[in-house]
């Protein structure tokens, strides 16, 4: 049923969808600002596990709880050899506001126009991302796409994923 409404809409154009992106493809190599206005590019991280996370709206609780999760395992990502990156489509300032209010130890990446989120698959409500998360193994292919996911648990499940992988 979910399916189905999800193919009304974007039919509708309400929601936005992308190229089904699967698991071993090589991964969609962005350039996208952070919160500091520097450009962030994918190719920079070759040989490192790249989380993207992707989140709805700075600032509301959902989104500010997954942030915080994130935030709280950042020294265990850096431990086996992964970044993390929120990205939402809210603009630069924004996402400086909410990473600062945070204190995300993170960075957070601005794609106004959708056009990662629609590179990975991951669909626009609204302009709102939903909220999907990306991980990019250390060659540069898509190693797992977790759709729709919980917000709490979804920074320990990606990291519970890569530490045994990386054992």
């Amino acid at each position: 049923m979910k399916n189905f409404l999800v193919k009304i809409l974007i039919l509708l154009g309400i929601v936005k969808s992308g190229i089904a992106i699967e698991e071993g493809q090589p991964a969609y190599n962005f350039k996208l600002y952070n919160e500091s206005n520097k450009l962030v590019q994918l190719s920079d991280y070759k040989g490192k596990w790249v989380i993207l996370y992707f989140y709805p709206k700075a600032g509301t609780p959902g989104c500010t709880t997954q942030g915080k999760e994130y935030s709280k395992l950042y020294d265990k990502f850096v431990s086996v050899n992964a970044v993390v990156f929120g990205i939402s489509t809210d603009d630069i300032e924004s996402i400086k506001k909410f990473k600062e209010k945070y204190g995300f130890k993170h960075s957070l990446l601005s794609d106004p126009k959708g056009e990662v989120a629609k590179a990975y698959d991951v669909k626009t409500f609204f302009g709102l991302c939903s909220r999907d998360t990306i991980l990019i193994n250390p060659e540069g292919k898509v190693e797992k796409i977790y759709r729709g996911v919980d917000p709490a648990s979804d920074p320990h499940k990606v990291l519970d994923y890569i530490s045994k992988k990386s054992n």
